[in-house]
């Protein structure tokens, strides 16, 4: 039988019907995919992705913050679901989410490609058959 969690409101919770989101194993260890910021008030700072699973793209909260006030709470979820297989996900968000230009609610994105959230402009980096840097 499933353990069951009671929250503080006598609600019961199901552990098993949520499970941690995945985050390795997804991309070949070969493959490195990162986010820059190109534009916005986080200009310079880098993610990195290459481990897979989901990110959510936020307002100062999710795994990719940003300080962009035109960017919301909950704006777009990047899903890395193994390889080439990159998603963006536009999470109802107030301004939109552009790739390339184009305004999407669910896209594949490839090497090159550029998102835009509010004033922020990622840009996306997938690197394949990398090698690690030896250090002798």
């Amino acid at each position: 039988m499933p353990k069951r969690q009671e929250s503080a409101t006598g609600t019961h919770m199901d552990e098993h019907l949520h499970r941690p989101r995945l985050k390795s194993g997804i991309v070949p260890p070969d493959t490195r995919i990162f986010v820059r910021v190109a534009q916005g008030p986080d200009r310079g700072k880098v993610f990195d992705l290459s481990t897979g699973g989901s990110y959510v793209v936020g307002r100062r909260a999710g795994d990719i913050p940003l300080a962009d006030e035109k960017v919301s709470f909950r704006h777009a979820e990047l899903k890395i679901l193994g390889p080439e297989a990159y998603f963006v996900v536009d999470l109802a968000s107030t301004n939109g989410t552009f790739l390339n230009g184009r305004r999407v609610e669910r896209q594949e994105f490839r090497n090159g490609d550029e998102l835009r959230l509010g004033d922020t402009l990622l840009q996306i980096a997938v690197l394949e058959n990398t090698r690690p840097v030896s250090r002798t």
